[in-house]
């Protein structure tokens, strides 16, 4: 179960109450002392308002967090109610908590110190009583971190001139100082004579009480103003019937009891051996459970309670805590919740009660061992709690950690967040919430160990149940109430318990729920807690290595839940969780692998949940690495339009050598710089280096690519052409790229040089290969082959840059054969048969003719010959 959401549609939502999931602190019962609050609300102990404000909240809540309550008592009707009950703004309330769970932690720390007291609130002040040299050193210390406390004597009771305590044991006791009923809250408890004891504390007073004088009419031991409080009077019975009868009082309603019971002594004899213990009357309680109708749960035994905090088992799964008596000690096995008064469906099962001692036990153990003396030989007082545990809660109910009483959940207004609990302290300003009444707010007036009369009560006397809680004259509270939250700001303080039933001084009494808490080992109260935002720059860029940092808002909470932390989950490693600081500030380290980087943070606190927050954003590079170029290398390519490779997101690679471009590393590490100009054939070496804001440029990555030249064109010759085998050309010529080595070849053999006197800029060939410098104008040729056969032959022509070769331009052409000469005697077309003269007579001209020139120049000779001789 996470924190709900207002987008939880179809959900019907249990606006319920959290607190702290492990909860370690006692309650103030065990180690109090502090002003007795007056009943009629002197400002001398309980603080009034004040204009100072609370803490403001600068951080905006979570628009998800959970907001479901009820339409009726939506946190307008707690705002009237803390401002018509306790003078207080919201944000004062707020405040007030804090100021309360403060006080709560340091008395944890002081309670084992020699000469402490107890400690309340009072005028937004913490005030620490006792004395002794180590106390007032330790106040002393955590003044340092804990402004506004200060160290008080305990107040003395002033003498009686008559106590009590003179009058032997099992005689009627005289009257005590306070005999008249407490019927108005502006009576003053009396002060007892004093006596050589000092009680140090509630559970030490109490099990003595026990002890010496017994059960009978004991409503209450508990502190207040630096003294000790033993409330006697009626003890109702545990609970009202199911039509609204009230249970029938012990003693007359705010008469303290005088009667001293066999082998035991009066309360008013116990009381005077005590210096700072003093008698009281009260009114009997009664738990307020019995209302028919209304919006609450109604138990399948017919009593009708309200729900309190919601809470984790010991699984992780839902449940509702609520009061224990609720139960009827067992008896009670389902719950349903009720909407304006009308059944709406199964709200869960009872899993556990406690209304007591262990086991629904009471107060007297009859097995206790006891003295010659008739007294107990061991603490014969059994204290427990008074807490139950609702479970199986269906699927389509969701507890929320806030506190209200549940009505229209279609009607979604903002609840109180509980981020904690907080022990009681007298003087703190406390609200409660339950279905009968709503909201009503006073102070805590003491604290101790209350008695209430169980389901057996009075038809079995001993049937009386004890728990630790605190008590308030102020909060009003009615039947149907019992179970209903009790909160101090943000923090959750008790469940509540029982009432007043005179209509006359008002008394509502809760149960301490860290106490509570103590009997459900594993159990944890579901925190209201905010998502985690992000503290990013502009951009949203985080330099890799460096810290994310993120807070936790507290608001619309006083502060974020003490022991929350911020689990992180991004693919590659497993979930891990970050500490708060006490700002709510979170943060961890940046991966190295720079990129656009997601994540999910969730605030938790043991089983509960914020739900998830998804961030992206981007981890820029503490360094440059040299970028990579994936173009291939290792084979010739037909072009280079563009080079690619992969590198630092965000960075810029930059390519020079025999190309030029650049271009941005995308968000998924890739790059591609397209080149402006085709590059040029032949060996192409390019280097690429990348480059980002505020840091050094990277290593170059250099990468030589070989890049094919296109074919040479035949431009003598064409593709099946015949030659005459007696016509063939002197030349085979055609065009290419200029610069470049053309190769030809015929036949799959290279063609010989050039022959000597070749054109100028050209270059003979060898005989083995061909090679020729093209001329400037681009046009290449080599001879001819000397006597080729007829036939077809196959000519292949490639050109090279820089070593690197063209694929081959092909053509083939065949050389016709010359024509046949036919032997003689042969008839070739039809006429005589040849017989060789037509070749004697061309052979006689050429020798005639020979033989004239022969002549002629013999004549010329001997002519030349004379002349010489004259």
């Amino acid at each position: 179960m996470t924190t709900a959401t207002a987008s939880r549609h179809g959900k019907r939502s249990l606006a319920l109450g959290a607190a702290a999931g492990i909860v370690a602190a006692a309650a103030f019962g065990a180690a109090p002392g502090w002003a007795f609050t007056d009943p009629s609300g002197s400002s001398e102990n309980q603080p009034t308002a004040t204009s100072s404000a609370g803490p403001a909240s600068t951080a905006a809540a979570d628009s998800s967090a959970a907001t479901t309550g009820n339409r009726s008592l939506p946190q307008a009707d707690l705002d009237a109610a803390i401002l018509r009950d306790l003078g207080l703004t919201p944000e004062q309330f707020a405040a007030a908590g804090e100021l309360g769970s403060r006080a709560a932690a340091a008395a944890e720390q002081l309670r084992a110190v020699p000469g402490y007291v107890g400690i309340r609130l009072q005028d937004n002040k913490i005030i620490v009583t006792g004395g002794g040299a180590e106390l007032e050193s330790a106040v002393g210390k955590l003044a340092a971190t804990v402004p506004g406390i200060s160290l008080e004597e305990p107040a003395v009771p002033a003498p009686n001139p008559t106590p009590p305590a003179t009058e032997p044991a099992g005689t009627p006791a005289s009257p005590p100082p306070s005999s008249a009923p407490q019927q108005t809250p502006s009576a003053e408890p009396a002060a007892p004579a004093p006596g050589p004891q000092v009680a140090a504390s509630t559970e030490q007073l109490f099990q003595a009480y026990v002890r010496e004088v017994g059960t009978a009419g004991l409503q209450a031991v508990v502190t207040s103003g630096g003294s000790f409080v033993i409330r006697t009077g009626g003890v109702a019975s545990a609970q009202s019937t199911q039509d609204g009868a009230p249970g029938t009082a012990s003693n007359q309603p705010g008469t303290p009891s005088t009667d001293a019971a066999p082998g035991k002594i009066s309360p008013a004899e116990f009381v005077s051996k005590y210096a700072n213990v003093v008698l009281d009357g009260a009114a009997p309680l009664k738990p307020e459970t019995d209302v028919p109708g209304g919006v609450g749960y109604l138990s399948d035994t017919g009593f009708t309670c309200s729900t309190g905090f919601s809470a984790f088992d010991p699984a992780g799964l839902p449940t509702v805590l609520t009061a224990g008596h609720c139960a009827e000690d067992g008896t009670a096995k389902t719950a349903d919740l009720l909407l304006g008064g009308a059944p709406a469906g199964r709200l869960g099962s009872f899993q556990f009660s406690q209304f007591g001692g262990p086991g629904n036990s009471p107060v007297l153990d009859p097995n206790t061992p006891t003295g010659s003396d008739y007294t107990a030989v061991a603490d014969p007082g059994n204290v427990g709690t008074d807490i139950a545990v609702i479970g199986t809660i269906p699927q389509g109910l969701d507890p929320l950690p806030a506190t209200s009483t549940h009505g229209d959940p279609s009607q979604p207004d903002p609840d109180v967040k509980i981020i904690g609990t907080a022990s009681p302290v007298p003087g703190t300003p406390v609200c409660r919430s339950g279905w009968r009444t709503g909201w009503s707010c006073g102070h805590i007036s003491a604290v101790g160990i209350f008695l209430v009369g169980g389901p057996n009560y009075p038809a079995n006397a001993n049937d009386i149940r004890a728990f630790n809680g605190f008590l308030s004259y102020d909060v009003q509270s009615s039947g149907g109430d019992s179970g209903g939250p009790w909160i101090s700001g943000n923090f959750a303080v008790g469940t509540h318990s029982a009432g007043d039933s005179d209509g006359v001084l008002n008394i509502a009494v809760a149960a301490t729920l860290e106490d509570s808490l103590k009997v459900l080992p594993g159990y944890q109260l579901e925190l209201f807690l905010n998502k985690p935002g992000l503290v990013t720059t502009a951009d949203s860029t985080v330099k890799a290595g460096t810290s994310i940092t993120g807070q936790v808002p507290a608001a619309p909470a006083s502060a974020v839940a003490a022991g929350s932390k911020v689990r992180i989950t991004f693919a590659g490693r497993p979930p891990f969780d970050v500490p708060l600081d006490a700002a709510g500030n979170w943060s961890f380290t940046a991966p190295e692998a720079p990129g656009p980087f997601t994540f999910t943070a969730e605030t938790v606190n043991g089983f509960s949940r914020s739900g998830p927050a998804t961030v992206s954003l981007l981890i820029a590079p503490s360094f440059l690495p040299a970028p990579v170029i994936t173009t291939p290398a290792s084979q010739p390519l037909t072009s280079l339009d563009a080079v690619e490779g992969t590198g630092t997101p965000r960075a810029t690679v930059t390519l020079s050598g025999d190309v030029a471009g650049s271009a941005l590393v995308g968000d998924d590490g890739r790059w591609s710089i397209p080149l402006q100009a085709p590059a040029p054939y032949g060996k192409v070496n390019v280097t690429a280096v990348q480059s980002y804001p505020g840091l050094p440029d990277s290593p170059a990555a250099t990468a030589a690519f070989a890049v094919m030249p296109p074919p040479p064109a035949v431009s003598s010759l064409s593709d099946g052409q015949h030659l005459q085998h007696d016509a063939l050309p002197g030349a085979i010529a055609g065009t290419g790229l200029t610069g470049a080595d053309v190769t030809v070849s015929l036949d799959g053999k290279p063609l010989s040089s050039a022959p000597a006197g070749a054109a100028q800029a050209s270059r003979s060939m060898g005989l083995v290969l061909a090679p020729l410098v093209l001329v400037d104008g681009g046009t290449w040729q080599v001879p001819f082959p000397a006597a080729p056969a007829a036939g077809t032959h196959v000519l292949a022509v490639t050109q090279a840059v820089d070593g690197v070769a063209s694929a081959p331009a092909q053509l083939s052409f065949i050389i016709d054969a010359a024509p046949s000469v036919l032997p003689a005697g042969n008839i070739t077309d039809g006429t005589l048969a040849a017989t060789g003269a037509g070749g004697l007579v061309i052979a006689a001209i050429a020798a005639a003719a020979t033989l004239a020139v022969g002549v002629l120049l013999m004549v010329l000779l001997r002519r030349r010959n004379r002349r010489s001789a004259r």
